[in-house]
């Protein structure tokens, strides 16, 4: 093991500092702690550049971190999630794209195939943009349950079965607080363009409570006007015809069904309980049942899999012919399970994973799509991000804007978050409690949150 210790520190005595303590470096990745800010350091005594921003201070210490340990990112010292709003902010600014290509790659040092994803996406992202635009207020609904948790889920999501008592309750208060911010939805905006439904898994809700839930938002939202309504059906365990016959009455227009992988070996290692064949079972229900637009998820970079099992995983969505096709990059989020599993964490491969996203890149534009929204995460296996093709037309609205941040968008559900955006692009936001308990107790105190939100809107 190659050890070495290299100190940054303030000169002076002042708080905040920044203080960065690399204590070992194995296998080219450095083992460090960073605390603080500042405006000037010493390096081992020696005095590095002029630092005039927090951005310059980024990519200072990356280029030296990168230095020291023959680490580079595919993405530079970029580390916002939400790369191609940084590339529309410069459009809207009036900067061309040679200009931005430039920054992104001199500046950022963001590699040249990054940057030909990110700007492709923001030309096909183009005609769905308008600016900050307030007479539109989007909604999203949150069912926090799942028939199991998978291996590296970090979301609001509990396995049903602990929770079939008290379905009915969260289906009572889920409406009392729809039925509420309806009412605040027809102060802050003059409609609705997108409604999303997501979690967990609503259709993880039994037969019974699903036909309830999904026709729920129809007493209070005109689904009519809606130019998307979307449905996350993501285990294919959880699907069955007569789910779908109620989705598809209640005016679902976009369906994901999502398989993660189409390796049994790997279903079964990350939780999942079911198997590829009920994924294509799954998705010829959806179109026997009359869903077009169907999207299906995949992640890279799961534990064990090999570029040649994600091929495969490519192939076998390819012959089920989706509209879209969700490639996520693992990311080892601390509220997972995985975090904590030390034997799982051991076979992930980040020079793997980098192929992977490589050839579903060209996999999916092989199949005619393109990339109409992307995301970044921390802790992602070789720092990727997450990308979703679709063939031209079945762009998902919603993802496209709750990414970008130029829209409202109102939450309900345990976990959900509501995000204000002001005619000045201000964000401001409310969150829902998590807990299914606290969810059923607190309705009053998280409707009062919102509406205060909203106070400015007012005034």
């Amino acid at each position: 093991m190659n050890s070495e210790k290299v100190v940054i520190k303030h000169e002076g005595n002042a708080m905040p500092y920044w203080a960065i303590e690399v204590v070992q470096i194995f296998n080219g990745v450095a083992l460090f702690d960073i605390t603080g800010n500042c405006n000037s350091f010493t390096v081992n005594g020696k005095n590095p550049p002029d630092i005039n921003d927090n951005h310059e201070l980024k990519r200072w210490l990356y280029v030296f971190l990168s230095e020291l340990t023959g680490y580079s990112s595919p993405w530079g010292c970029m580390t916002g999630i939400r790369p191609t709003k940084i590339i529309n902010t410069l459009f809207a600014e009036g900067h061309d794209e040679k200009y931005i290509r430039d920054y992104l790659e001199k500046f950022y040092l963001v590699s040249q195939e990054k940057t030909d994803l990110a700007m492709e996406t923001v030309r096909i992202q183009k005609p769905f943009l308008r600016g900050v635009d307030t007479a539109v207020a989007d909604w999203y609904s949150n069912i926090p349950f799942c028939p199991t948790r998978c291996l590296y889920c970090a979301f609001t999501s509990h396995a049903i079965g602990q929770y079939k008592n008290k379905l009915d309750d969260y289906l009572d208060a889920l409406e009392r607080e729809l039925e509420a911010t309806a009412k605040l939805h027809s102060k802050v905006a003059e409609k609705a363009e997108c409604l999303y439904l997501g979690g967990g898994t609503p259709t993880s809700l039994p037969e019974k409570q699903f036909d309830r839930y999904i026709n729920m938002f129809s007493k209070y939202i005109d689904i009519s006007s809606l130019k998307e309504f979307a449905l996350e059906a993501g285990r294919p365990d959880s699907i069955t015809p007569a789910k779908l016959e109620s989705a598809k009455k209640a005016g679902v227009t976009r369906l994901s069904v999502n398989p993660q992988t189409m390796n049994d070996i790997t279903l079964n290692r990350i939780g999942r309980l079911h198997n590829a064949m009920q994924v294509r079972d799954a998705v010829k229900m959806a179109k026997e049942a009359g869903f077009e637009n169907i999207n299906m998820d995949l992640i890279a970079g799961l534990p064990g899999e090999t570029p040649e099992m994600f091929r495969h995983t490519l192939e076998e969505v390819r012959k089920l012919e989706p509209t879209g096709i969700t490639v996520h990059t693992l990311s080892i989020k601390r509220a997972a399970d995985l975090k904590q599993d030390e034997a799982n964490k051991a076979v992930l491969d980040a020079e793997m994973t980098g192929r992977m996203v490589r050839e579903a890149r060209a996999f999916t534009a092989a199949m005619g799509m393109h990339p109409f929204y992307m995301y970044r995460q921390k802790h992602m296996v070789g720092n990727h991000e997450n990308v979703s093709y679709s063939i031209p037309g079945y762009e998902s609205p919603y993802n496209i804007h709750i990414m970008e941040e130029d829209r409202t968008i109102l939450g309900i559900g345990a976990g959900a978050v509501t995000k204000a955006v002001a005619a000045d692009g201000n964000i401001s936001r409310a969150y829902n409690v998590k807990g299914i308990e606290y969810y059923l107790e607190r309705g009053d105190e998280m409707m009062k949150k919102k509406r205060e939100l909203f106070e400015p809107f007012s005034e």
